[in-house]
């Protein structure tokens, strides 16, 4: 028996809902690590740091990973800023939050930082975060292209930062809403396989059943959708793969 519409939009708003909250674990996880940089290096550093000379050095690199990790923080800031259009929507945003008036502003202003990080830090291990906010700005700001190559050299440059699965995963939703499903076969495919298990394999075999059957593969779908309701029993995921299993037999 079908479900109706209105229950298939609301599973849709929990995979979204999913996904944001998945970026937010990510940025805040990763924040985490860079601000406490100082901390982890001085208490591995031992009995080396009494000497004036490491200690002087060490310092400096302390100094200038605060830095990276203050400017990431505050492109972090930018990327989830509130977009307030009107004088209403200006009143209603919290006291003291930074707005834009329009997504261009704000994604700008991400392009700003980025570029101030990456021009300084470029060894930061913020470095690779940053990538990954330029990314997402500049397919903002509807430059699929450009934002592609970020990604692409974030995955390949860094493929063991935490967000590099994050970027796998944009750079697969960019070449499948430019309708390159085999490309972006190829990302959703390294995720599902990707034996860290930073990223939920279930959403990375949801994107290689789509791709799938936008190539004409149906058979191989609905195995991947089968795996999917098999594997993954709690997912949110099992709704979809069943809707998609009833569609394609």
């Amino acid at each position: 028996m079908r479900t109706d519409g209105a229950e298939i939009m609301k599973k849709y708003e929990r995979h979204l809902i999913k996904r944001d909250e998945l970026v937010t674990v990510f940025e805040k996880s990763s924040l985490y690590i860079e601000q406490h940089a100082r901390k982890i290096a001085l208490l591995g550093g031992g009995v080396a740091l009494l000497a004036i000379g490491g200690f002087a050095l060490r310092s400096s690199m302390a100094a200038r990973e605060e830095r990276a990790s203050f400017l990431l923080a505050q492109i972090v800031e930018a990327h989830r800023a509130p977009v307030a259009a009107s004088l209403e929507s200006l009143q209603q945003a919290a006291p003291g939050t930074k707005t834009y008036t329009t997504e261009e502003e704000r994604d700008r202003k991400v392009l700003e930082l980025v570029d101030e990080l990456l021009s300084q830090y470029a060894s930061s291990p913020s470095a690779p975060k940053a990538l990954y906010y330029k990314g997402l700005a500049l397919s903002g700001l509807k430059k699929p292209e450009e934002a592609a190559q970020v990604l692409q050299d974030l995955v390949t440059r860094h493929p063991g930062d935490f967000l590099a699965p994050m970027a796998r995963y944009q750079l697969g939703r960019l070449r499948e809403q430019e309708g390159n499903a085999s490309e972006a076969l190829i990302q959703y495919q390294a995720l599902a396989e990707d034996a860290q298990g930073f990223f939920p394999k279930e959403e990375g075999l949801m994107g290689v059943a789509r791709c799938q059957e936008a190539l004409g593969r149906k058979d191989e779908a609905i195995r991947t959708y089968r795996k999917i309701v098999s594997d993954f029993p709690e997912s949110d995921y099992q709704f979809e793969a069943r809707q998609k299993i009833e569609e394609l037999s």
